[in-house]
């Protein structure tokens, strides 16, 4: 009897990853890389974001990648591509002080992911919040709790994978809220390395390694683990000494850059990586260029 319903088991549970392998549509398979891709077209020649830019993010690859939008209109293209919808929530921090922070992330599931992301199917799995303050989370305990309670009621109570944008290259204080954080969600580093920096350091793969591995130290110091970050990074086309996207740098050197970065992020091991700003484009440059860099990043293997 036993050896029976074990045979069972162990046959459905064949036919079940046979089944979902056929479709290419299994979560735990794909690639931990996350695109923010919210449409703003045409808006403006120095900010947008059109069809064009979405199809060469919307590339196909072996596993597939994760998109994340602000609706689920361009859901079947992406599926159709062997990709996934995620949700960017980009106003975390409005309520504090008028909600809870269970109110509001009932107010993000009921208000927001519901009503824009169940349209054209189920809401999505994985959710990225923009982002924690960068002057509240290390002054303000109340805003810290806040932060952690609504977290953990989008994760426990509505089933959300939640990465957390994080300005904080290299935090050294709230040791006890970080890993409570990181308890309910990824953490997103926000380690931006401009263009600029890094065709400055002769775009060394070894020196964005350097400056990457310093945020991994500081989250580890704190208690949060590699297994546990993200990295976030800036494609804006910027001008020069922005500090973060393209800053002023040529095409080439661009690219130089995005190959470097890209190399490190993924000799350090982050769990995943998030692309953003493809939208800016201070620098006015042909769409034709930002496609081109859109392409240089997604030849790239991360995270």
């Amino acid at each position: 009897m036993k050896i029976s319903i074990l045979k069972t088991i162990i046959r459905f549970s064949c036919v079940a990853v046979l089944l979902a392998s056929s479709t290419g549509k299994v979560h735990a398979l794909a690639d931990r890389r996350f695109d923010i891709a919210t449409f703003c077209c045409p808006c403006s020649t120095d900010q947008h974001f059109c069809q064009s830019q979405f199809d060469h993010l919307n590339w196909t690859s072996a596993n597939g990648h994760f998109v994340a939008m602000g609706s689920d209109t361009h859901r079947t293209e992406l599926n159709n591509k062997n990709n996934f919808l995620a949700v960017y929530y980009n106003t975390l921090n409005t309520g504090y002080g008028t909600m809870t922070g269970s109110a509001k992330a009932d107010d993000i599931e009921n208000n927001y992911i519901i009503p824009n992301f169940t349209a054209t199917g189920v809401k999505p799995t994985w959710v990225i919040l923009n982002e924690l303050s960068a002057g509240s989370w290390p002054a303000d305990a109340n805003y810290r709790a806040w932060v952690r309670t609504l977290v953990g009621r989008l994760h426990t109570t509505y089933g959300h994978t939640i990465i957390v944008c994080a300005p904080f290259a290299n935090p050294a204080n709230n040791a006890a809220d970080w890993q409570g954080l990181s308890g309910n969600a990824f953490i997103a580093v926000e380690n931006y390395l401009s263009g600029q920096a890094i065709n400055s350091n002769a775009n060394s793969v070894a020196w964005c390694q350097m400056k990457y591995q310093s945020s991994v130290n500081s989250y580890a110091a704190l208690g949060v683990p590699l297994s546990q970050l993200y990295l976030v990074e800036h494609f804006g086309q910027t001008t020069t000494n922005t500090g973060r996207g393209r800053s002023g740098v040529s095409l080439a050197g661009w690219d130089n850059a995005i190959n470097a970065r890209s190399t490190a992020a993924h000799n350090i091991g982050f769990a995943g990586f998030v692309s953003f700003a493809w939208e800016f484009n201070q620098m006015l440059d042909t769409d034709a260029n930002i496609l081109h860099f859109e392409d240089t990043y997604r030849n790239k293997v991360l995270p």
